[in-house]
This record gives structure tokens, sequence and C-alpha cells, in this order.
């Protein structure tokens, strides 16, 4: 598996990822800004040549020592592999070289155990909202 940032030629592989789990957030332009603005991380898992999996996020514009998780979404078929716990190792990665302090990330309940268990994020307030720290 090779983990590395978006290009345009991934982008109906990530479309098609969100489409097996019934989504439809993401729209192709929406993929295509992310590539270009500096302040969106944006990586994706790949296997053999296809997209098994992204991360998308972005660092806070206003307070550049904070960055949030938007989404991770690996292809239902490939789960329970370590591919979404590569794809926040690597997002924190990013985002902590480019002088971010703290990562939050809003999860549904059902990711919790996900977060706090895998990638070592902790509850940060009453809300379902992770942190992890440098």
């Amino acid at each position: 598996m090779r983990i590395r940032a978006l290009r345009i030629s991934d982008i109906n592989g990530c479309l098609n990822i969100q489409k097996l789990d019934k989504e439809n957030y993401w729209k192709d332009l929406d993929l295509k800004r992310s590539i270009k603005n500096k302040d969106v991380l944006f990586v994706i898992a790949e296997e053999n040549g296809k997209v098994v999996g992204y991360i998308n996020g972005f660092i806070v514009p206003t307070k550049r020592t904070e960055a949030m998780i938007h989404e991770t979404r690996v292809d239902k078929r490939e789960r329970k592999k370590g591919i979404g716990k590569s794809l926040v190792k690597e997002f924190c990665k990013k985002a902590f070289r480019k002088g971010v302090k703290d990562i939050y990330a809003e999860v549904k309940p059902k990711h919790l155990k996900f977060y706090e268990k895998s990638c070592k994020f902790k509850k940060s307030g009453k809300w379902i909202e992770l942190k992890k720290t440098k």
C-alpha cells in the first residue's frame, strides 16, 4: 500500500469509495478545489494503482496551529487492514510539519473507538471531538 497526496487522476476513485457507502457528499469540483488549496490536506491510500482510502481536512486559516480532519474513508472491501490508521498517521505527520500543534476530528459515535484506540486521539470536550497533540 502506498500513501500519497491526492492527484486529479484519483478523484473518481475517491468518489467511488463514498458511493460504496451510499454517500454523495463530495463532488468532483470539491476534490479539484482541495488540490489547489494550500490549507487543505488530502491524502489517499492506493493498492496496485487503485484508490482504497482517503483522508481530508484542513489547517485552520485563522489559527494556523490547529487542523481539523474532515473525513476518513476506506473502501468497505478493504477495511480492517490498517489503511485508516495509516491515513490518519500520514495526515497528522503532514499537519505537524506545517506547524500545526493540535489536530481535531469530529466523528460519529461509531468511529470514536477507532480514533481513540487506533489513532491515540483523546476527547477534548463535551462534544464528540478528538484532539491529538504533537
